[in-house]
């Protein structure tokens, strides 16, 4: 028994892998389907009259990602954290959860690169068109350790430090983390 559990523990930790690159690759998925759709890519979140942010852009993507009733129920006009709101943080959808992480009840560990010249970064939602670099070589979504966890109504992700490009990123898996780019392809980097 003892020689069989590093091969089981290994098993696990690759079909994890796996499940998550799957989750990633929806995701990209269903960021295409929006961009397809309306012309751009959802905003990194919507925000009100006043400019003050709401609800993030996972909130945005639930029609493409089959959640059309769970996005029915929210109230679009109020934020993430308005008592109405916030009861639906508990209905997360598993494709925002990782089968390599523990951040805790309505928390994703699935989040936007944000920082200047990323793909979701403010308001406003950018095209594919718009790319420079190639959307092969743009990384849109990435899958951050716990620490980086955010309620996934909540309009946070992760804040790229150019001086420390790694921070929070690691943790979930040996040697890199994954990343989904502009193109729908999900590598391990």
């Amino acid at each position: 028994i003892a020689m069989l559990l590093p091969a089981v523990l290994q098993a696990r930790r690759a079909a994890g892998r796996a499940q998550s690159m799957n989750n990633l690759k929806q995701l990209a998925l269903a960021m295409h389907n929006h961009e397809a759709t309306f012309a751009k890519l959802p905003a990194a979140y919507t925000t009100d009259n006043a400019g003050q942010p709401l609800l993030s852009w996972r909130v945005k993507l639930l029609p493409y990602l089959e959640q059309q009733e769970l996005y029915d129920q929210f109230r679009h006009n109020e934020p993430w954290n308005s008592e109405h709101n916030l009861k639906l943080v508990a209905l997360m959808p598993d494709i925002f959860r990782s089968p390599a992480g523990k951040p805790g009840e309505g928390k994703t560990t699935y989040l936007t690169v944000r920082g200047k010249g990323t793909l979701v970064d403010g308001p406003e939602g950018r095209r594919f068109a718009d790319v420079r670099d190639g959307t092969s070589n743009s990384i849109m979504l990435v899958e951050a350790g716990d620490e980086r966890a955010v309620t996934w109504t909540r309009p946070d992700d992760y804040n790229l430090d150019p001086d420390k490009p790694l921070a929070g990123l690691l943790g979930h898996f040996d040697g890199g983390f994954l990343a989904a780019f502009a193109d729908g392809s999900v590598r391990f980097i």
